[in-house]
């Protein structure tokens, strides 16, 4: 499993629709920003079998 993150909400929909993922399973969840220690919103996909890159 990987995870697909962006504090860009709207950049992060239009890679999802690129590679043909369900919008639908878009999560929010604020993430700490490990180059300040501070929270951020974010939004992200869980990523599983053909929707992982190569290799991984």
């Amino acid at each position: 499993m990987a995870h697909l993150v962006s504090i860009d909400r709207e950049k992060l929909i239009a890679t999802a629709s690129e590679i043909h993922f369900p919008v639908e399973r878009l999560q929010f969840k604020p993430l700490k920003d490990p180059r300040t220690g501070l929270r951020r919103d974010a939004w992200h996909f869980d990523l599983g079998g053909p929707f992982l890159p190569p290799g991984g």
